[in-house]
């Protein structure tokens, strides 16, 4: 029994911060011009597949991982209204409308929205409240933290700090609404449509110099 749970802490932990390494550095290739769109959305799946396979197979359910359908809740909805509005807020009222793009809306939008969801809030929020050993806010500041430092990628483009750490900021509290969400409702769904949908809205825009 005590082999068990140490296989269920020490051997996800370890490969899933490699994966979250290894996401970033994808994300950033990315961003500075170095892998294409569809590329992008093929390999985004990797970290989040391989993560939840490795998680599945040591032992954890998929309830644990909330690969579940489960109604959205009030307090739920509400805090998605706030991740919708600040996720939107800080980009539509810099950019211009670009016209509609059908395949950024059709593909990447969803295999960017579903694949981001699988690995950061059904792989790396489970395993870091595993880490702190359940206690579940800390865990999820944790991953939030991780989330925004995903979107790092600006800094290698030429982007100034503050800037920089302006790019993160938004998802860094995007993470924090949907790892809550998640964690409350016990279902990955709703942050997959709405994060699904953040991205359709916001491959319309086009911001200046972009």
């Amino acid at each position: 029994m005590v082999n068990r749970i140490n296989s269920r802490i020490s051997v996800p932990t370890g490969v899933v911060i490699l994966l979250w390494a290894g996401y970033t550095a994808l994300q950033t290739l990315y961003v500075v011009g170095y892998i294409s769109d569809g590329w992008s959305a093929i390999l985004g799946f990797m970290p989040g597949l391989i993560g939840l396979g490795i998680l599945l197979l040591v032992g954890h359910s998929r309830q644990e991982l909330y690969l579940v359908a489960r109604p959205l809740s009030r307090p739920g909805f509400l805090v998605l209204t706030v991740v919708f509005l600040v996720a939107l807020g800080a980009v539509l009222p810099f950019s211009f409308w670009g016209g509609w793009n059908w395949k950024g809306a059709f593909i990447y939008a969803p295999a960017s929205g579903i694949s981001q969801e699988l690995f950061f809030r059904s792989v790396l929020l489970p395993v870091m409240v595993m880490i702190i050993k359940g206690r579940k806010k800390i865990g999820l500041v944790l991953h939030s933290l991780l989330f925004g430092l995903w979107h790092i990628g600006p800094l290698f483009v030429g982007a100034p700090p503050w800037a920089v750490m302006a790019v993160m900021l938004v998802p860094f509290l995007c993470g924090l609404g949907w790892g809550w969400q998640v964690q409350r409702d016990g279902t990955v769904l709703w942050a997959m449509l709405q994060h699904s949908l953040i991205w359709v809205i916001g491959l319309q825009f086009i911001l200046p110099g972009g």
